[in-house]
């Protein structure tokens, strides 16, 4: 390309033709380019799309592909004269950017066919390019964290910028930590864009609350996530198959199972930790109710996880509404969780006690407990409305907690009503908890862990399902048949 002439429309095809053409022959080990770069190339080329988020496995050339390639061509191309590199520190950023200044200073086929001139600023983190029509851009550098905001050059703000892995394993190593970065991220180098300015960031999901999996999910973003394969104990859609074959990532997740690390698998190669072999809770426990299953008659209960709160991050309250039928298999019928005061958390076991006529609802004793009982008590003289509540043993450790709702999915005697409008939050919830780790919301598998054990040791017999006025009409039937009483004469009493 003459560098006087207009360049043409940067586009995932001409992106890989020009790695072929002037920085492959640079690559350590080449191999064909995967469909997965191609889709990132288009997205990230695509002028229109002002923010776009990549979550790929380890190992998959993300660096190389998003950044280093991408940014090159992005300069040379004119895609944007102002581009800001982040990383996770700032030697990192450093580091990329001084392999993409060795190619502007040395790669004597990309100097010559894009005019590149001279480097007028050749520095650790900041490089600016002149090109021989006059044109110049500026690559800067800068990590996670830093202070970004106001950044200008030639009176203006930066156009691009281009995030690579900015999280490492210490920024998602508390709530805290997460919280502070995404507000530097979206308060700081987010704003440090000019108006219309286009985002790029990409990585490894290293939590399931990180920036990345937040952006990942977030409908404003244009997210893409991809697996090394379809799932922990599925090799088939490997995602680079001419880099990463069947054997090579059987043997990479024995790697990580002698190490006993499984879930450390499930992240760097599948960006899910939840995706593993030893989950706490597995995708296929979750069975769907059938048709019969809807009319069947249940002993209902309530499992309930209190927490009062309004504040946004709190934890929250939770109702898991469940029956359990004759062949004591638990159906989960209805799900409700919010954060409320203890107005509102008053206001919904009388809403659930009207609706669904529970025979009971089991709360864990404790603090909160203590303080919402004496209210609800008087509630319930005032509304006339009793409400049968068992307060059972607390347990803090939330995996022990969980076991007896484990061991029932696992045996296929819990179903799920997957047609209701709370299942998908619900199923999702619960296959983040690992038993482990921290989660980000474990509210509803605390409520369904309390449902479950409050119905051990109950075992559901068709006496269960009677009213007390059936009970006592089969009673006087049995009399009846055997002569009013038990075998005796009603008139002689023998």
């Amino acid at each position: 390309m003459n560098a006087l002439t207009t360049p043409p429309t940067l586009t995932a095809d001409l992106i890989e033709s020009f790695a072929a053409l002037y920085l492959s022959h640079r690559y350590d080990n080449p191999r064909p380019v995967p469909e997965f770069h191609r889709e990132c190339w288009t997205i990230y080329s695509d002028p229109m799309v002002l923010a776009a988020a990549v979550a790929a496995p380890r190992g998959h050339a993300k660096s190389t592909a998003l950044t280093h390639v991408f940014i090159i061509a992005a300069a040379v191309f004119r895609f944007d004269k102002f581009i800001l590199l982040l990383g996770s520190t700032e030697d990192l950023a450093k580091e990329a950017l001084s392999d993409i200044a060795d190619e502007f200073r040395d790669n004597t086929e990309l100097r010559s066919d894009f005019g590149l001139k001279r480097l007028v600023v050749d520095q650790d983190g900041d490089v600016i390019v002149e090109c021989i029509d006059g044109y110049q851009f500026r690559v800067l550098a800068r990590g996670a964290g830093q202070k970004i905001r106001g950044i200008k050059w030639h009176g203006q703000r930066p156009g691009l910028m281009v995030g690579d892995d900015i999280e490492d394993d210490e920024m998602v190593r508390s709530r805290e930590r997460r919280e502070e970065f995404k507000r530097w991220f979206l308060r700081a180098a987010r704003q440090a864009l000019r108006g219309r300015g286009k985002i790029r960031v990409h990585g490894t999901i290293l939590h399931d609350d990180s920036l990345l999996a937040g952006l990942i999910r977030n409908r404003s973003w244009a997210g893409r996530l991809y697996k090394a394969h379809a799932a922990f104990d599925d090799f088939s859609h490997p995602l680079w198959p001419d880099m990463f074959d069947e054997a090579w990532l059987r043997a990479k997740r024995q790697e990580f199972l002698d190490a006993v690390d499984a879930e450390g698998y499930a992240q760097e190669y599948l960006n899910d930790p939840r995706d593993r072999s030893d989950a706490y809770l597995r995708k296929e426990w979750f069975v769907p109710m059938q048709e019969e299953d809807y009319s069947s008659t249940k002993i209902r209960a309530v499992g309930v996880d209190l927490a009062i709160s309004k504040a946004d991050r709190a934890n929250r309250t939770s109702f898991t509404v469940g029956g359990k039928d004759l062949d004591n298999v638990l159906h989960v019928l209805d799900q409700r969780c919010g954060r409320w005061d203890s107005t509102e958390i008053i206001d919904a076991f009388f809403d659930i006690q009207q609706f669904h006529q529970p025979e009971v609802f089991f709360v864990e004793d404790g603090v909160i407990w203590k303080a919402i009982k004496p209210v609800l008590d008087e509630q319930m003289r005032t509304r006339n409305a009793f409400i049968n509540i068992v307060a059972i043993w607390p347990v803090k450790d939330k995996a022990a907690r969980g076991r007896s709702l484990q061991r029932r999915m696992r045996s296929g005697s819990v179903r799920f009503d997957t047609s209701a409008s709370w299942y998908a939050e619900m199923e999702d919830e619960l296959l983040r908890f690992t038993g482990t780790s921290e989660a980000t919301l474990d509210d509803q598998f605390d409520s369904s862990a309390i449902l479950s054990r409050g119905f051990e040791g109950w075992n559901v017999d068709s006496e269960d399902m009677q009213t007390d006025e059936e009970i006592a009409f089969e009673r006087e039937s049995n009399l009846a048949r055997a002569g009013g009483f038990g075998g005796r004469s009603s008139i002689t009493g023998y």
